[in-house]
């Protein structure tokens, strides 16, 4: 196993509220965050704080406190600031590239179907541009109400509020970089770090932003299904399967 790791694949096992701006907009209270075209995505530094977090989960679990050193090595530290020398560096979290590459496509036709020679066609043009993201991202998110409460949990009066979430199921892939030779000690931090991770986002107290993170299989990168991602990150931090078909 001494190909190195080129992607993370996050799957949703929960809504999950990714707040940020949408390219479309949104009337709730708190939005999630998409690319230009409305595609959902996990932004690259929170991934990488969870991951810290998750490694530190793991360190604890597992009791090798001479994995803090790597854990360090390849995520940097909470005081940030190391992304230059960090052994690993991760990209944001993204629907698989076949899945953007097609609404960049679609977005492109429906530019061309609005040319942009006057401010009326540029008006329309962006209109459609819009209107478009708005659709791709209401395929992937949903509007939620609850009501604010104070630091007690206690409900606020008069304080509802809308939030947009993700549905369950969405598939992320974040491209890995390394900026050092790989070793196989990093492999196995990621790997545990993967498997630490296992909520993101906000109001996670409240059930939300429950995430499984695995390592795609280098061979099979993006097509790597959760079944085969779950396996090639067991079997990359030393987790064995027993005939009974727990772990050990």
């Amino acid at each position: 196993m001494s190909r190195q790791p080129t992607h993370l694949r996050l799957q949703l096992a929960s809504p999950a509220q990714f707040t940020g701006a949408s390219a479309g907009g949104t009337d709730a209270d708190t939005d999630v965050v998409t690319d230009e075209h409305g595609l959902p995505y996990y932004p690259r530094h929170r991934l990488a704080a969870r991951l810290r977090e998750g490694a530190v989960t793991a360190i604890r679990a597992h009791g090798d406190r001479n994995l803090l050193r790597t854990a360090e090595e390849l995520l940097g530290t909470t005081r940030g600031g190391h992304e230059a020398t960090r052994a690993l560096r991760i990209g944001h979290a993204h629907p698989a590239l076949a899945v953007r590459a097609a609404v960049a496509a679609a977005q492109q036709r429906r530019e061309e179907e609005h040319p942009s020679d006057s401010k009326g066609e540029l008006r329309q043009r962006e209109a459609a541009r819009t209107h478009l993201a708005t659709a791709v991202t209401a395929a992937y998110a949903e509007e939620e109400s609850g009501t604010q409460v104070d630091e007690l949990g206690t409900p606020i009066s008069g304080r509802l509020r809308t939030h947009r979430a993700l549905r369950p199921g969405l598939v992320l892939w974040a491209e890995l970089s390394w900026g050092v030779e790989y070793r196989e000690e990093y492999g196995r931090l990621l790997a545990l770090a993967a498997l630490g991770t296992t909520a993101a986002g906000m109001r996670i107290t409240r059930g939300r932003g429950r995430i499984d993170v695995r390592v795609a299989a280098p061979e099979e990168a993006e097509g790597t299904g959760a079944d085969a991602a779950h396996h090639y990150t067991l079997r990359l931090a030393g987790i064995a399967a027993t005939t009974e078909g727990a772990w050990s």
